[in-house]
């Protein structure tokens, strides 16, 4: 973690500690949520987003929606005087009786600062090398595109390889490709970009979200649908993206070769910055 004598690394419902209650449903049943936000120039990036993310999960999932004044002043308090961090943000159901019914008990709220991570260069020019997962999603359209703290299909697909590869393609049941493991993807297909639907499984990026909105609002053609295994032999470009490492090129997925394209340069120009 962050090095920082003034203020702690990690608040459990805003005391410092690095305790919860091993009663938690966090804990018990991944019933609760999370996002990681990347900290720049000491400000927490694509913050609103976040939230609405966070709140829309809750509705899902059927929790009271933290207070995002106070949410916010923790992040804050956290990042201090740090320029460059990664805040994570955890929201349980909290402590309950043994069983899943759920109760009306009062959430557990968590905040963690953790250092930035030293990604290299290579990640970025030329790319990074990929591969398919063998592990395959589950589809349950309510849990698709929020960050539930369900995260054992993403631990089973990661623990696939060793250090090889740098990220992991994931498929449904049904041999489309949904995301990677840690990052969503898109593939380029001569002018046209393509980021598989994720109204079944699959988790809504916030960066991902952002570059779809920059190619509706800057005339780049961009289509969410199913997207098969078997169309990765057509493509010319693919890449990764999430709100901490930003975007990266593929320049190998298994045995196949990609160059990182201009319209991979492009949003690697607006986004990686």
């Amino acid at each position: 973690m962050c090095p920082d004598v003034q203020t702690p690394a990690i608040l459990v419902n805003g005391q410092a500690s690095e305790y919860i209650s091993s009663l938690d449903r966090g804990l018990l049943y991944g019933d609760g949520l999370f996002e990681t936000i990347a900290v720049r120039q000491g400000q927490p990036q694509f913050w609103d987003e976040h939230l609405e993310r966070l709140k829309q999960g809750c509705r899902v999932l059927g929790l009271a929606s933290p207070d995002c004044m106070l949410l916010s002043r923790e992040v804050a308090q956290l990042i201090n005087a740090d320029k460059q961090c990664v805040i994570k943000v955890i929201i349980t159901r909290g402590v309950g009786e043994r069983g899943y019914r759920p109760g009306h008990q009062s959430p557990t709220r968590i905040v963690q600062k953790f250092p930035w991570p030293d990604f290299p260069a290579g990640f970025t020019d030329p790319g990074i090398d990929v591969t398919l997962c063998n592990f395959r999603l589950s589809l349950q359209s309510r849990l698709a595109q929020i960050k539930h703290l369900n995260r054992l299909e993403q631990v089973l697909a990661r623990s696939e390889w060793d250090n090889e590869y740098q990220e992991g393609l994931v498929c449904d049941t049904q041999d489309h490709i949904i995301e990677a493991t840690a990052s969503n993807v898109f593939f380029e297909k001569g002018d046209e970009l393509i980021t598989p639907d994720l109204k079944r499984c699959g988790v809504a990026g916030i960066l991902r979200r952002q570059v779809i909105n920059y190619c509706y609002h800057h005339d780049i053609e961009l289509t969410i649908r199913d997207f098969s295994l078997k169309e990765v032999s057509g493509i010319e470009a693919m890449f990764v993206c999430n709100s901490i490492a930003g975007i990266w090129p593929v320049k190998r997925f298994d045995t196949t070769l990609f160059s990182r394209s201009a319209m991979t340069d492009r949003l690697m120009s607006v986004f990686n910055n």
